[in-house]
C-alpha cells in the first residue's frame, strides 16, 4: 500500500542515519502491521534505541508514533482491508523447516504481487519488448538472478546483453549504449557502488532504466529517472531467499511475450530447434 508514511520515508531515506534507515526499512517491509506494534516493539526489532525512533518520526513530520498509528488507522477506514490475512516478512521460527520455507517463501512472494501495479507490468514489458537492445546488470548475490533474466528475455527477443561480472569492463560495454536501449539492473541493499554511477550514466544517455529493488531503495531508482519494481525479501536469518525476485523475472518474460505476440513465439521454437540440432550425446 502507498501510504504516506511509505512516501515520506523513500523520499528522506538517503538522508537518514544508518540506525534510522533499519528502523526504516522495517517500516516499509511491515507497512501493513503498523498497528499492531507500538514504537518500543518497532525499536527493539529493529535493533535501535527508542531515542532513534522518536528522532525518525520527528524527521519524517509527525510528533510522535501515536501520529502514525493514526494516520495509518484513517487510510485503512479510507480505503478498507484488501485482505484479512496479514502475512508476516519476519522469517519464522524454524525457517530452515520445510514447513517454516514455505511459509517464509509464501510470505515473500504475496507482498511483492499484492503490491504490484497491473499498469507498472504492462509499462515495464512495452519497453523490454519495444527497446533497441537490453543490457542486463546484477553483480555479488544478484549475478545469477541477473544471467536469469538474460536467458529469459533471449528467448523471446533478439539483442539482449548481460553486463560483465566484472565491473572493470563496463566502460567497454557501457559505451555502445544510447537512446532506445533499455538497461535493466539487480540491485538489493546494500547497493554496490558501481550501481549509482551506472545509473547516472544510463540516465545522460536516455536510456530506460528498470530496477528491482527492495523498498528502501526505490527513491534512489526513481532519483535516476528509473522505474522500480519492488520484491519483498523475507527479513532476519542468515540465508536470502530470492524466489520473490525470480519469480518477478518470470512474469516480466511472460508480459513481454504478450506485448510480442507470435514474434516472441517463433523466437522461442526456433531456438528450441537449435538446441536440439546441437546437442551432443
Amino acid at each position: 500500500m502507498g501510504t504516506l508514511l511509505s512516501l515520506r520515508i523513500q523520499e528522506r531515506f538517503e538522508q537518514l542515519t544508518p540506525s534510522e534507515q533499519r528502523l526504516a526499512a522495517v517500516l516499509l517491509d511491515r507497512s501493513d502491521e503498523i498497528l499492531t506494534f507500538s514504537a518500543t516493539e518497532l525499536a527493539q526489532f529493529s535493533g535501535v534505541s527508542k531515542a532513534t525512533a522518536a528522532r525518525l518520526f520527528r524527521s519524517l513530520g509527525y510528533s510522535d508514533f501515536n501520529e502514525v498509528r493514526l494516520q495509518a488507522r484513517e487510510e485503512r477506514n479510507r480505503t478498507g482491508p484488501t485482505q484479512n490475512i496479514v502475512v508476516s516478512m519476519e522469517r519464522p521460527t524454524g525457517a530452515s523447516t520445510v514447513s517454516g520455507h514455505l511459509q517464509s517463501e509464501i510470505a515473500s512472494l504475496t507482498r511483492t504481487f499484492e503490491f504490484l501495479r497491473s499498469d507498472l507490468l504492462a509499462e515495464v514489458a512495452e519497453h523490454l519488448a519495444s527497446a533497441r537492445r537490453i543490457w542486463i546488470a546484477g553483480s555479488g548475490p544478484h549475478s545469477g538472478s541477473a544471467r536469469l533474466a538474460r536467458s529469459l528475455f533471449a528467448q523471446v527477443r533478439p539483442a539482449v546483453q548481460l553486463l560483465s561480472e566484472d565491473a572493470e569492463t563496463w566502460p567497454e560495454e557501457l559505451a555502445s549504449m544510447g537512446p532506445g536501449d533499455l538497461l535493466f539492473v539487480i540491485a538489493t541493499r546494500p547497493w554496490p557502488s558501481m550501481v549509482p554511477g551506472l545509473l547516472e550514466f544510463a540516465q545522460t544517455a536516455r536510456v530506460h532504466i528498470v530496477v528491482i529493488t527492495d523498498p528502501a531503495s526505490q527513491a534512489k531508482v526513481k532519483r535516476h529517472g528509473g522505474i522500480p519494481l519492488i520484491c519483498q525479501l523475507p527479513q532476519n536469518g542468515a540465508g536470502a531467499s530470492y524466489t520473490a525476485l525470480m519469480s518477478m523475472i518470470a512474469l516480466l518474460q511472460l508480459a513481454t511475450i504478450d506485448k510480442l505476440g507470435n514474434t516472441a513465439l517463433v523466437r522461442s521454437d526456433l531456438i528450441e530447434g537449435l538446441r536440439e540440432q546441437l546437442r551432443t550425446d
